[in-house]
């Protein structure tokens, strides 16, 4: 096989691949189970714009290194995980209110570092929701 043949095939590989990530990403977006005492949990900070420089903090601080700078599932960790970290800008997101999204941020996923302690302060977890909620496409 000539040089220019392999690096065509090579490259058509590697679109191919890409390609399929990003559909999987946005089709086979799965709601996730949340026990029924987060389902009905309010946000007692929904809304407070004061929050959006603390919810931007912690994001930066304890959620790019896998969900990626805009909150696409493309962090530089997210190649690691046994998980997609998912992409928090796809109108998907909308089928989670804001109690699912708390539990599923500190609590409910598997592979994620225990972000219930690591932000110990309610006031900053409902401020890092309110972010996510934020991130659109």
């Amino acid at each position: 096989m000539n040089k220019h043949l392999k690096v065509v095939i090579a490259m058509a590989v590697v679109s191919v691949f890409a390609m399929s990530f990003t559909q999987i990403q946005a089709q086979d977006f799965v709601k996730k189970d949340v026990p029924s005492e987060f389902k009905s949990k309010e946000n007692p900070h929904k809304g407070d714009e004061s929050l959006k420089m603390i919810g931007l903090r912690n994001f930066n601080r304890h959620c790019v290194a896998c969900h990626g700078k805009k909150g696409e599932g493309d962090g530089v960790m997210a190649k690691n995980l046994k998980t997609s970290p998912g992409d928090l800008t796809l109108a998907e997101m909308d089928q989670y209110n804001d109690g699912e999204i708390y539990y599923l941020s500190f609590i409910g996923i598997a592979d994620r570092p225990d972000f219930m302690k690591l932000i110990p302060s309610e006031e900053d977890k409902w401020a890092v929701v309110n972010y996510v909620r934020s991130l659109k496409k």
